[in-house]
């Protein structure tokens, strides 16, 4: 199926590295637009009527508009890479596959954001339930066991739920909030070879920031 025309607003070095990411996965044409986070623009009136939340990144297919990451990756998997890097409906991988999705911003950005922050949420009182994405060492220990022995999440095939979850964990990696786990370390290099992966890294991170880290 033809592409209507896409379009990618991101700005540099952001999350939107993961939407830039999947595109190149994808290989289909894409346009860029730049909204720099660091002078607001993402608050720009122009930009708020696409994204009302007025964060990066944004994709934009024709009539349809989708932002946050979860939402791009599947929404660009099942229409531009059905049965490939997004397992078909019938496929018994669809529940996993949907499930790390959702995982990578429902619980381990939060997680990692508390505890980098040296924060931790106070237990529940007695008949009372906690915070619903768990505990640091939780959300270690569910990574390790997932990633253990296999290749990537669904086993040997790449998919888009690597994209999104392998690009929280590279930026994760990157920035010290998680640690240098070998069995993270070994996901994360397999995935930074990707050709993809790369030229999305080469277009969305300025040489700058790594000569000054």
């Amino acid at each position: 199926m033809a592409p209507r025309g896409i379009t990618l607003y991101h700005s540099p070095a952001s999350r939107a590295f993961t939407a830039y990411w999947m595109l190149e996965e994808l290989g289909v044409p894409f346009r860029v637009k730049t909204v720099d986070i660091r002078k607001g623009e993402q608050k720009a009136p122009e930009y708020l009527k696409l994204n009302p939340a007025g964060k990066v990144p944004t994709v934009v297919d024709g009539e349809a508009v989708i932002s946050e990451n979860p939402a791009i990756c599947i929404y660009l998997a099942d229409r531009y890479g059905y049965g490939t890097l997004a397992p078909r409906i019938e496929d018994p991988r669809r529940g996993a596959y949907l499930k790390w999705m959702v995982y990578s911003t429902a619980v381990v950005e939060p997680v990692r954001a508390l505890h980098s922050a040296g924060l931790r949420l106070p237990p529940p009182n007695p008949g009372e339930f906690g915070s619903g994405f768990g505990e640091f060492e939780d959300m270690l220990r569910v990574l390790r066991e997932a990633l253990s022995g296999r290749r990537y999440l669904l086993g040997a095939e790449f998919t888009a739920a690597d994209v999104m979850l392998g690009a929280v964990i590279s930026m994760s990696l990157y920035d010290k909030e998680l640690p240098e786990d070998p069995v993270l370390l070994d996901y994360n290099a397999r995935l930074t070879c990707r050709e993809a992966y790369q030229r999305a890294a080469d277009a969305t991170w300025p040489k700058w920031l790594f000569e000054a880290s």
